[in-house]
């Protein structure tokens, strides 16, 4: 393949990486894409020129994060939680809503062979941001960012949900278990572990809905432009167990979230 087609691809492979999506899967794609052969995936890599994992990260940099000075915290021992009311306005919401009206799916879960399978354990519905104007994805982005203050390139694109009356997400953690060891290598190689996650409520539930986090005793009920915000992980980079959540299924009314997860490393 001529070397200018093979650098239009990788400035499409960039910009799909950077949105989190594991190595396996990209590679996979882009392969069966545009049948590439083994050689020619190698030098896309090197067009891409991708950033190595570091040897070590500083994990106090994201608990000290400048958004804990910003949102109000919801006090629980050795676990990072915030909120933050009115983070997207009405109008942003309605639009959102709008928007993931008209592009759902079923959403999926990963396995160990980095597969997306539907399953009981997650009943809701995605919406994939690439169908929702731009300008109001990148305002969101922005706010986020500046909330933050954290490294745009550590962020993973941003995933919409949507919950009908009986649909939900059963318990689970947003980081990625060093335990199962094949899920983890696969999951972390690009961009590294799961830290912050920020989740936005896009309106009110009338029954029902809640985000559940067991091990604390914790029901937070949804209601337009809320955003909740926690730490995946200790100060020493270790995951917190006790961030387990699930989404509870709205009894009456619709449930909408948006919500955003950031890494550890950069690949640019």
């Amino acid at each position: 393949m001529h070397i200018d087609k093979l650098t239009e691809i990788a400035k499409h492979l960039t910009r799909s990486a950077l949105c989190g999506v594991t190595k396996e899967q990209l590679l996979r794609a882009f392969k069966e894409m545009y049948d590439l052969s083994d050689n020619e995936i190698k030098a896309l890599l090197i067009l891409c020129n991708f950033k190595s994992a570091p040897d070590s990260i500083d994990y106090e940099y994201f608990y000290n994060n400048p958004l804990i000075n910003k949102a109000e915290r919801i006090d629980y021992p050795f676990t990072q939680i915030y909120f933050y009311k009115n983070f997207l306005s009405y109008q942003e919401c309605e639009e959102l809503i709008k928007c993931i009206n008209q592009s759902t799916r079923k959403s999926t879960l990963a396995n160990d062979k980095d597969e997306a399978v539907t399953s009981d354990y997650r009943t809701s519905e995605t919406a994939d941001l690439h169908y929702f104007p731009t300008e109001l994805i990148l305002d969101i982005d922005d706010k986020l960012e500046s909330l933050t203050e954290l490294d745009p390139f550590i962020g993973e694109a941003m995933q919409a949900q949507k919950y009908t009356p009986g649909q939900y997400y059963k318990e689970h953690w947003d980081f990625f278990p060093p335990k199962e060891k094949k899920q983890y290598k696969v999951y972390c190689e690009w961009m590294g572990q799961r830290t912050w996650t920020t989740m936005m409520y896009l309106n009110d539930v009338e029954e029902g809905g809640e985000t559940y986090f067991k091990h604390l005793n914790l029901k937070i009920k949804p209601e337009p432009g809320l955003l909740l915000a926690w730490n995946n992980l200790y100060r020493d980079g270790k995951p917190n167990y006790k961030t387990m959540h699930e989404a509870l299924p709205p009894i009456k009314g619709d449930k909408y979230v948006i919500t955003k997860w950031w890494r550890s490393w950069a690949l640019i």
